[in-house]
């Protein structure tokens, strides 16, 4: 008997959440049945690929409509009755699983993705009183890592167990060719330093602090290159910024791509000044591909997994040209292993993932 698995998310924005989900999804038995919950699209093909996947997409109310939203969510609970729903969203998951424990969802996970270190006293009062309420409707907790288990489980943050962003290592290990073909492409030089980011296009994600960054680097390096990979309803935005505050050409929107892992061996550094993180899959990816990364300082130290990510202070310019300029490439062709010693194979996290649901039938 396949057991029913509901996911609920915020919304298909090609995230990192919906990347993991994917690649979870894609590498368990097929003895799991799947459905995904968001109340939004933001990218629309994002959801494609999720059907494609063969796993069944709901959309419910937006969660200004809280009781509509809860009524929806509940009536789906009661109609389809999974053994687990499997909630992304930290500040919000407590809606979806107070919807679930009224509808008699035996299980009930809480998954945390991101270690928030807010500076308004009013949002880390307000958050403090959503994941109090989520902790309750809860029956397990998952987490990314230790800080983002502290944020949302705070003292039970121990209970938690811990599921690693796995990624398949050889989708990035470092290749030469790779890296000689996308620069061909690009029409990028050998000699040209390139600088890369892949996020979607979000207030968390800074990219505005990621252009003025970059642009400070400019002074010491003026032939590098920016490639920003990824979409979202600030692409529009950034877009427009940079043309104000990069020279022509600097930089490169490159929009979702298949060949991510590609491009990273085309880069030479890799940037994330996100105001607050969990622990990024694009640095897991970065780092098997051994491409340097210096990162926002409110980026957890668990991200560094192989002693090439730099933590730099995104308001102190000097700080992150100077960790672009000195943090120098290794051999990349060795990270790939060494992303595995650590632990972040996808074929691992899926499994434990997967153990975890059979004991739920």
């Amino acid at each position: 008997m396949a057991v029913r698995v509901f996911h609920v998310i915020s919304g298909f924005e090609n995230g990192g959440v919906e990347t993991l989900i994917l690649r979870l999804v894609a590498k368990m038995p097929k003895d799991v049945e799947f459905h995904i919950v968001a109340h939004e699209a933001p990218v629309p093909s994002c959801a494609d690929r999720f059907r494609e996947c063969g796993i069944t997409v709901h959309f419910v109310p937006s969660r200004k409509k809280i009781l509509h939203h809860q009524r929806v969510l509940y009536s789906l609970f009661k109609i389809y009755r999974p053994e687990v729903v499997h909630v992304h969203t930290t500040e919000w998951g407590a809606l979806a699983l107070s919807a679930a424990k009224k509808a008699g969802v035996p299980c009930r996970i809480q998954h945390s993705h991101a270690a928030r270190r807010e500076k308004s006293l009013l949002l880390r009062l307000a958050h403090t009183v959503f994941f109090a309420w989520a902790r309750r409707a809860a029956t397990d907790y998952f987490a990314c890592g230790s800080d983002a288990a502290r944020t949302a489980f705070g003292k039970q943050y121990a209970k938690a167990r811990i599921l690693k962003n796995g990624i398949d290592v050889r989708d990035f290990s470092y290749r030469e060719e790779w890296r000689l073909l996308k620069r061909k492409e690009l029409n990028i030089d050998k000699d040209q330093t390139v600088v890369g980011m892949v996020a979607r296009f979000s207030p968390q994600k800074n990219h505005e602090r990621a252009l003025a960054l970059f642009g400070a680097y400019l002074k010491k390096d003026p032939t590098a290159v920016l490639l920003l990979v990824g979409d979202g309803p600030l692409r529009a935005a950034t877009e427009r910024l940079a043309g104000e505050l990069l020279p022509r050409g600097s930089v490169r929107f490159l929009g979702v791509r298949t060949d991510v892992g590609a491009l990273y061996s085309a880069m030479d550094r890799f940037i994330l000044p996100s105001r607050f993180e969990g622990l990024p899959i694009t640095l897991v990816e970065a780092t098997a591909a051994g491409l340097p990364a210096v990162v926002s300082s409110t980026v957890t130290r668990e991200a560094d997994l192989c002693g090439i990510v730099a933590f730099a202070n995104t308001e102190n310019e000097d700080d992150w040209v100077r960790a672009l300029c000195t943090l120098l490439p290794d051999d990349r062709h060795a990270f790939a292993e060494r992303v595995i010693a650590a632990g972040y194979a996808l074929d691992i996290s899926a499994k434990q993932l997967y153990d975890f649901y059979q004991l739920k039938k």
